[in-house]
């Protein structure tokens, strides 16, 4: 794919047009100016620029060019008619030729003065060429050159100059000084917003169905390390959730809930128009903690980010659309000068909250009374107290301060023949765990090439480099985090002879942090080449064949001086991935427009895919010693297996666009799909949609002023989940079977060949709403998806030798609410601007195999059940602690005086009520503050870190919460007894670990300062802005854990909400600069 770019670059210049000696050929009579302007435009690399008050373009004239050169027919063209030209760049600029002023007195000639200056863009700093500068009330004017510099002559110092350009606020000014810098706003609507969609793209306007859309100046505001950390609280009915505070670590995105439970519930992502590899790769156990793919895309390259949520938007993907699509669009060069820009930032981490443990004399006046009370002596004298001189805080020993970095240098430009996006970029982030870390190294080339003027041509090229160091068992009993909590303080990290201590009930956390090594190599080449060709007027074929490669390389290694690798003489696993996606799109386009009315958009298109994965996996143990760390040097090799995976898919789909007088808006569209994944009885399927729009403020019964535009949508579609495993219908043998002493295979899986899509119905309505000059935008929609077929188990007779087959059974159902208020509040020098979004889901589960539950999921025991939402907390009620024993009372759900299994009930929900995020923008000159703020409300969790430190047995420590225990008959007390002999199981998993998660955080404050005047544009800098920003700084909560944020078991929806020592979420602070060149 480099190689096809590289001569891309060599080849395409050639094709371009050879500036001023373009040859031309015209022949028109009596057409005006303007359409032969726009066909020379068509046959050369420039863009005539001009303004229309001082040049006439309707006046008609008759040209008959042949082969001649373009400064031939410009000259021919153009003098007659008393209009100058002048070459800037790749714009032609046309102004009149000042005419002699006969008969004027001397003087008046001479009150003329000269006014210049630079107009740049309000928002980023740029320079804009080709603004059209004019002295209001004649015919005089002037436009900016290719660097935004203008000159003009003005009668005197009481004339007003007006600068305006398309999509900017018109500005007048008196010119009263000879230099006038001006800086012109972008108009302050977002109708016109062009919005990617699947296959193209949509003026906001015209949208028919429902998109949120991300920009790439709110990507920047924030240090984030991957894409989906830009999605939380951006999005109405998105819901984004860290699995963990690993660098480069796991994030759950849901997109209008939760529609599957077997199959995958994660978004399909499309990055330039392809779909990519998502999900974990690593053959490593990590408890749920994934490597992340997306985290190899940075996210300095990406322009927009488009999250389609209803059937109408995502039923062009068909098959894989059910969890909602995210389109990534990277950044393009434009027609302009050269642009550089260079952007860092550095800042600390640290964890927000800490558990707060026992000391180590109150470890050990616990253990004292959990041992009396179970009838045993004191395990530690009072003299062991008094003399104890070991008290060890471990959660300060593997938690702690930590860097974070990035540094990103990019350029972009062009012709109108040839642009270009290039960039580079490298990140580092240290995990505020002890021996977890991040690093990235990434680089971008997007170039367009104009072969003519049907032809363009270009290529997206992306590639990164990641090293992800990460501690096994992350968010299990086996982690440097879990181990901490648990240790006791009467344990030192260090042994006289400064060796690592292992003399307590556990694994020594420091020593798993500093000696065990599991990292992974990951390399990820992302890219694309595309052609359009016009093949007539309105009828375009545009083509795109693309890849995404990923190589990911793990290696893990416990030495024989820790405790894990001491079982086996030192321990070592290797294993790699090798995954490789080749798509193909191909499109043909029509548009039409008809009496300036109706207009038709329409698309029909083949695609396919073939998908390879390759793996192997090694491990190993009886190394020499601590210094052989790979798999060659083990002495014996336990285990060892390789696996290879072909599939593919073929897609036709299509779409129609109508309306009417941009009132009447109308969207039919659908996809069929083959996909090697499903049974031979329905190996293809078909997925429709419709949609359509009514922009009653285009109605002339519709006269309220402040209204600017006000559309109702409605939408409704079917789409597909295939987010199974490979192969599921099919019969499947596996080795390791031994037949009298020989080996041989065995069958592992009956076949289902009638096996088929999970499929989703969405109705969707909602309206969009901009008021008072597009000041207050706002957005509703409520959806209702209901989810048919979805892939569960079900028991087969013993007498088939399996136990169970899969098939398509279940249904799910989701609806909800989603707003979206944007707000100008204040537009002086000091301006506010709001933006708040609300979203509300209800899951329900409708149908199960003969609605038979499925219970005990996970360390805190979900349940999916009928007639609830998935993943239900499904366990024993506490009623509280018994004054006269000091143990817990549960409840007798059934009544019959014994607590069994029996009297298990629904004690809690991990789905929120509703989530969203409120921003607020200040801005006054320079300055401009962020504050944004994000929650979710009504979600439990089941906390099982508490399971254990707040168990009152075992040897773990404990929180020191627990010295509010029940110590004695008539005490009233919220934490049971301290015994070693707990008959009742006071810590088994019940409502009693059960807690509020719901959360207002203040996710980030950013404040920066935007440089302005002449001294930046003397030094050739464009932009200069320096901030400081503030992530995750406090967040209010009634959770008793680190971080209310968890999901330990990654993208498991069935095991939703369960706190397990989890790594928490950094906060940091950081200071950056921006600069463009």
């Amino acid at each position: 794919m480099s190689l096809f770019a590289i001569l891309l670059l060599t080849l395409f210049p050639a094709f371009a047009a050879n500036g001023q000696n373009t040859r031309i050929n015209l022949d028109l009579k009596s057409t005006p100016l303007s359409e032969v302007l726009q066909k020379i435009e068509e046959q050369c690399n420039y863009t005539f620029v001009y303004n229309a008050s001082s040049i006439d373009v309707s006046q008609k004239v008759t040209v008959n060019y042949n082969n001649n050169t373009l400064t031939e027919v410009l000259s021919g063209l153009l003098d007659e008619k008393n209009i100058k030209y002048e070459f800037v760049k790749e714009k032609i600029v046309l102004t009149p030729k000042e005419q002699k002023k006969e008969g004027l007195p001397v003087k008046n000639l001479q009150e003329e003065k000269k006014i210049s200056g630079t107009v740049t863009d309000a928002g980023n700093g740029s320079t804009i060429p080709g603004v059209s500068i004019v002295v209001k009330g004649s015919v005089k004017g002037t436009v900016t050159d290719i660097d935004g510099n203008y000159s003009i002559l003005v009668p005197d110092n009481l004339s007003v100059l007006v600068f305006s350009y398309i999509g900017y606020q018109k500005v007048e000014i008196l010119a009263g000084k000879p230099v006038i810098n001006i800086s012109l706003r972008p108009v302050a609507t977002q109708l016109e917003e062009i919005v990617v969609v699947g296959y193209g793209s949509s003026s906001r306007k015209l949208l028919t169905s429902s998109i949120s859309t991300i920009k790439a100046e709110e990507l920047a505001e924030y240090p984030i390390s991957n894409i989906d950390q830009a999605l939380q609280g951006k999005s109405t009915g998105v819901q984004v959730v860290s699995n963990s505070g690993t660098p480069g670590g796991g994030i759950s995105v849901r997109v209008r809930g939760i529609s599957s439970i077997n199959a995958g519930s994660n978004p399909l992502y499309v990055v330039d128009g392809i779909p990519i590899i998502t999900g974990n790769y690593g053959q490593i156990g990590f408890s749920g903690q994934t490597i992340n793919a997306i985290s190899d895309i940075n996210p300095n390259d990406i322009e927009s980010i488009s999250v389609l949520k209803d059937a109408s938007a995502t039923t062009i993907y068909g098959s894989r659309a059910s969890n909602g699509v995210i389109l990534i669009t990277t950044k393009k060069g434009v027609a302009e000068k050269t642009k550089i820009n260079f952007s860092s930032y550095y800042g600390v981490q640290q964890v927000g909250k800490k558990l707060d443990m026992l000391n180590a004399r109150e470890f050990m006046d616990y253990k004292n009374e959990a041992s009396i009370a179970a009838g045993g002596l004191p395990v530690y004298s009072q003299e062991e107290i008094d003399n104890n001189t070991i008290d060890t805080d471990w959660l300060n020993e593997v938690l702690g301060t930590a860097p974070i970095a990035n540094y990103e240098l990019s350029a972009s430009g062009g012709s109108k023949a040839t642009k270009f996006y290039v960039s580079g970029n490298y990140f580092t982030q240290t995990g505020t765990l002890i021996g977890t870390a991040y690093e990235r190294l990434s680089g971008r080339a997007n170039l367009d090439f104009k072969v003519n003027e049907r032809i363009n041509m270009g290529t997206n090229i992306g590639i990164s480099y990641s090293i992800n160091d990460r501690k096994e068992g992350d968010q299990s009993l086996n982690s440097p985090l879990a181990n901490a909590i648990a240790m006791p303080a009467i344990y030192p990290v260090y042994n006289e002879d400064g060796t690592y201590n292992d003399d307590g009930p556990f694994a020594n956390p420091v020593s798993i942090g500093n000696l065990h090594t599991n990292t992974g190599y990951a390399f990820r080449n992302i890219s694309s080449i595309y052609a359009d060709i016009k093949l007539m007027q309105g009828l375009t074929f545009h083509t795109k064949w693309g890849a995404d490669y990923y190589n990911l390389r793990e290696h893990t290694y416990d030495p024989p001086t820790t405790r894990q690798g001491g079982k086996y003489n030192g321990l070592g696993i290797e294993s790699s991935a090798n995954v490789i996606n080749v798509v193909s799109n191909n499109i043909v386009k029509y548009f039409t427009e008809i009496n300036n009315k109706h207009r038709l958009n329409a698309l029909v298109g083949y695609s396919f895919e073939s998908y390879q994965h390759r793996s192997s996996y090694l491990r190993g143990q009886d190394f020499p010693n601590e210094n052989f760390q790979y798999i060659a040097s083990a002495a014996t090799i336990t285990e060892g297996s390789t696996s290879a995976l072909d599939r593919g898919l073929n897609s036709f789909f299509g779409e129609v666009k109508y309306d009417i007088n941009y009132k009447y808006l109308f969207t039919l569209s659908g996809r069929y799909d083959g996909s090697s994944k499903f049974g031979e009885n329905n190996r293809y399927g078909f997925f429709p949609a419709a949609s359509a729009a009514w922009r009653i403020s285009e109605e002339n019964f519709f006269n309220l002023d402040v209204v600017n535009d006000f559309k109702l949508r409605a939408s409704y579609g079917l789409t597909g989940n295939d987010g199974i495993p490979d192969f599921a219908y099919m019969n499947l043998y596996s080795s390791g079977a031994n037949y009298q002493f020989n080996p041989g295979i065995y069958p592992s899986q009956l076949p289902n060949p009638d096996l088929k899509w999970e499929s989703t119905a969405q109705f969707d309505i909602g309206f969009d709403l901009s008021m008072l000059g597009s000041r207050i935008l706002l957005t509703f929609d409520y959806y209702n998806k209901q989810t048919k077929d979805l892939l569960l188990y079900r028991p087969v007779p013993p007498s088939s030798g399996f136990g169970s087959y899969i098939s398509n059974i279940g249904e799910m159902k989701n609806n909800g609410i989603e707003l979206l208020l944007a707000a100008k509040i204040l537009e002086s020098d000091f301006k506010w601007g709001l933006t708040t979004n609300f979203s509300l889901n209800r899951n329900e589960v409708t149908k199960l195999y003969n609605d038979q539950p499925i219970d005990q999921i996970g360390r805190g025991e979900n349940s999916v059940r009928v007639g609830y939402p998935i993943g239900i907390f499904y366990n024993y009620e506490s009623l509280g602690v018994d004054p006269s024993t000091g143990d817990i009372v549960f409840k007798d759900v059934d009544g019959d005086g014994v607590i069994t299994e029996n009297d298990r009930t629904i004690i809690g929900d991990p789905n929120p009520d509703f989530i969203g995020a409120l921003t607020n923008n200040f801005s006054y000159k320079g300055f401009m503050l962020s504050v944004e703020l994000q929650y979710t409300y009504g979600n439990d969790i089941f906390n099982g870190t508490r399971r254990y430190i707040e168990s009152m047995k075992g040897q773990d420590n404990q929180l020191r919460a627990i010295t509010g225990r029940w110590r004695e008959p008539g005490d009233i007390a919220q934490i049971p007894r301290a015994t070693n002999a707990d008959l009742n199981n006071n810590d088994r998993a019940s409502s009693r670990f059960i807690e509020d998660g719901s959360y207002l955080r203040f996710k980030t404050i950013r404040l920066s300062y935007n440089f302005q005047g002449g001294a930046l544009q003397k030094m050739k800098i464009g932009k200069l802005e320096l901030y400081v920003v503030a992530q995750n700084l406090f967040t209010i909560t009634n959770y008793s854990g680190m971080d209310p944020e968890v999901n330990y078991a990654g993208n498991d929806d069935l095991r939703y909400g369960t706190d397990f020592f989890t790594y928490p979420s950094a906060q940091s602070f950081s200071a950056g600069i921006n600069v463009q060149f």
